[in-house]
Protein backbone atom coordinates (compact mmCIF):
# COMPACT_ATOMS: atom_id res chain seq x y z
CA UNK A 1 0.00 0.00 0.00
CA UNK A 2 3.31 2.11 0.82
CA UNK A 3 3.90 2.22 -2.59
CA UNK A 4 0.59 3.12 -3.93
CA UNK A 5 0.84 6.16 -2.02
CA UNK A 6 4.05 7.03 -3.40
CA UNK A 7 2.84 6.93 -7.28
CA UNK A 8 -0.10 9.04 -5.93
CA UNK A 9 2.62 11.53 -4.55
CA UNK A 10 4.11 11.63 -8.08
CA UNK A 11 1.13 12.27 -9.92
CA UNK A 12 -0.33 15.21 -7.50
CA UNK A 13 3.63 17.02 -7.90
CA UNK A 14 3.03 16.54 -12.05
CA UNK A 15 -0.29 18.04 -11.81
CA UNK A 16 0.73 20.70 -9.25
CA UNK A 17 -1.52 19.75 -6.30
CA UNK A 18 -0.17 19.85 -3.02
CA UNK A 19 -0.80 17.23 -0.10
CA UNK A 20 -1.01 19.60 3.29
CA UNK A 21 -1.41 17.97 6.71
CA UNK A 22 -2.27 21.05 8.82
CA UNK A 23 -4.83 23.75 8.64
CA UNK A 24 -2.07 26.60 8.60
CA UNK A 25 -0.30 24.78 5.98
CA UNK A 26 -3.73 24.17 4.04
CA UNK A 27 -4.45 28.18 4.50
CA UNK A 28 -1.14 29.00 3.44
CA UNK A 29 -1.35 27.35 0.18
CA UNK A 30 -4.56 28.25 -0.90
CA UNK A 31 -3.33 31.87 -0.10
CA UNK A 32 -0.44 31.02 -2.54
CA UNK A 33 -2.43 29.19 -4.96
CA UNK A 34 -5.18 31.97 -5.49
CA UNK A 35 -2.25 35.12 -5.47
CA UNK A 36 0.12 33.52 -8.14
CA UNK A 37 -2.25 31.73 -10.56
CA UNK A 38 -5.17 33.72 -10.44
CA UNK A 39 -5.03 33.84 -14.46
CA UNK A 40 -5.69 30.41 -14.63
CA UNK A 41 -9.11 31.54 -14.00
CA UNK A 42 -8.78 32.87 -18.08
CA UNK A 43 -11.91 34.41 -19.17
CA UNK A 44 -13.76 33.66 -15.99
CA UNK A 45 -11.93 36.66 -14.67
CA UNK A 46 -14.15 39.06 -17.12
CA UNK A 47 -17.36 38.02 -15.05
CA UNK A 48 -19.10 39.63 -12.47
CA UNK A 49 -18.89 38.25 -8.96
CA UNK A 50 -21.89 36.88 -8.70
CA UNK A 51 -21.59 35.25 -11.94
CA UNK A 52 -18.45 33.78 -10.85
CA UNK A 53 -19.88 32.69 -7.48
CA UNK A 54 -22.79 30.98 -9.08
CA UNK A 55 -19.96 29.07 -11.55
CA UNK A 56 -18.07 27.83 -8.58
CA UNK A 57 -21.00 26.90 -6.71
CA UNK A 58 -22.61 24.69 -9.96
CA UNK A 59 -19.09 22.65 -9.87
CA UNK A 60 -20.20 19.35 -7.63
CA UNK A 61 -19.29 19.17 -4.15
CA UNK A 62 -16.67 16.22 -3.00
CA UNK A 63 -14.79 15.81 0.06
CA UNK A 64 -11.11 14.32 -0.44
CA UNK A 65 -10.56 10.70 -0.72
CA UNK A 66 -7.56 10.97 0.20
CA UNK A 67 -5.77 10.72 4.11
CA UNK A 68 -4.61 14.34 3.90
CA UNK A 69 -6.02 17.40 2.62
CA UNK A 70 -5.08 18.30 -1.35
CA UNK A 71 -5.55 21.40 -2.87
CA UNK A 72 -3.50 23.26 -6.18
CA UNK A 73 -3.44 26.14 -9.04
CA UNK A 74 -6.61 26.56 -10.21
CA UNK A 75 -5.68 25.56 -13.79
CA UNK A 76 -5.20 22.09 -12.20
CA UNK A 77 -8.21 21.96 -10.00
CA UNK A 78 -10.46 22.40 -12.86
CA UNK A 79 -10.01 18.85 -14.23
CA UNK A 80 -11.22 17.52 -10.97
CA UNK A 81 -15.15 16.56 -11.67
CA UNK A 82 -16.00 17.91 -8.45
CA UNK A 83 -14.56 20.13 -5.23
CA UNK A 84 -14.18 20.29 -1.74
CA UNK A 85 -14.69 23.49 0.07
CA UNK A 86 -10.50 24.15 0.16
CA UNK A 87 -10.33 23.88 -3.99
CA UNK A 88 -13.70 26.18 -4.34
CA UNK A 89 -11.70 28.65 -1.87
CA UNK A 90 -8.76 28.52 -4.09
CA UNK A 91 -10.96 29.81 -7.10
CA UNK A 92 -12.66 32.51 -4.88
CA UNK A 93 -9.40 33.92 -3.59
CA UNK A 94 -7.94 33.76 -6.88
CA UNK A 95 -10.84 36.28 -8.66
CA UNK A 96 -10.57 38.44 -5.42
CA UNK A 97 -6.75 38.63 -6.00
CA UNK A 98 -7.31 39.21 -9.90
CA UNK A 99 -9.93 41.93 -8.94
CA UNK A 100 -7.73 44.15 -6.22
CA UNK A 101 -10.75 43.01 -3.78
CA UNK A 102 -8.85 41.97 -0.14
CA UNK A 103 -10.00 38.62 0.73
CA UNK A 104 -9.13 36.04 3.39
CA UNK A 105 -9.65 32.44 4.67
CA UNK A 106 -12.03 31.39 7.50
CA UNK A 107 -12.09 27.85 8.91
CA UNK A 108 -15.02 26.94 10.94
CA UNK A 109 -16.77 24.34 12.94
CA UNK A 110 -20.29 23.44 13.17
CA UNK A 111 -19.87 21.03 15.57
CA UNK A 112 -20.38 21.16 19.72
CA UNK A 113 -16.38 19.80 20.09
CA UNK A 114 -15.36 22.99 17.83
CA UNK A 115 -13.68 20.73 15.83
CA UNK A 116 -12.74 22.86 12.39
CA UNK A 117 -13.91 21.01 9.50
CA UNK A 118 -14.57 23.83 6.61
CA UNK A 119 -12.94 26.69 5.03
CA UNK A 120 -14.36 29.60 3.02
CA UNK A 121 -13.38 33.22 1.88
CA UNK A 122 -14.28 36.59 3.00
CA UNK A 123 -13.79 39.36 0.62
CA UNK A 124 -13.67 43.03 1.70
CA UNK A 125 -16.16 45.07 0.21
CA UNK A 126 -17.36 48.56 1.59
CA UNK A 127 -15.33 48.19 4.68
CA UNK A 128 -16.97 44.97 5.97
CA UNK A 129 -15.94 41.45 5.46
CA UNK A 130 -18.75 39.44 3.51
CA UNK A 131 -18.73 36.11 3.38
CA UNK A 132 -18.18 33.97 0.14
CA UNK A 133 -18.47 30.65 0.35
CA UNK A 134 -19.77 28.55 -3.03
CA UNK A 135 -19.20 24.98 -1.53
CA UNK A 136 -22.68 24.10 -1.34
CA UNK A 137 -24.96 24.50 -4.11
CA UNK A 138 -27.91 25.80 -1.18
CA UNK A 139 -25.32 28.64 -0.14
CA UNK A 140 -25.30 32.16 -1.25
CA UNK A 141 -23.26 35.42 -1.69
CA UNK A 142 -22.95 36.97 1.35
CA UNK A 143 -24.83 34.73 3.44
CA UNK A 144 -24.01 34.68 7.30
CA UNK A 145 -22.85 31.61 8.81
CA UNK A 146 -25.48 31.00 11.31
CA UNK A 147 -24.29 27.79 13.17
CA UNK A 148 -20.48 28.56 13.60
CA UNK A 149 -19.34 27.42 17.37
CA UNK A 150 -16.05 28.15 16.31
CA UNK A 151 -14.15 30.78 13.74
CA UNK A 152 -10.52 31.49 12.85
CA UNK A 153 -8.91 33.62 10.33
CA UNK A 154 -6.37 31.75 8.87
CA UNK A 155 -2.90 33.74 8.30
CA UNK A 156 -1.56 33.97 4.67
Amino acid sequence: MHFAFFWIKILFMKIGVVNLRSRVQTGKEIYRCARNYYRDLGSKLDTTLETFFNWVRSIPYREDNFYSEVVGRPKHLLRFPALDCKKKAVLMGAWFTAHGIPWRLVAVSEKADKEVHHVFTQAKINKTWKTADPTYPEYQLFEAKPTVTYAEVLPG
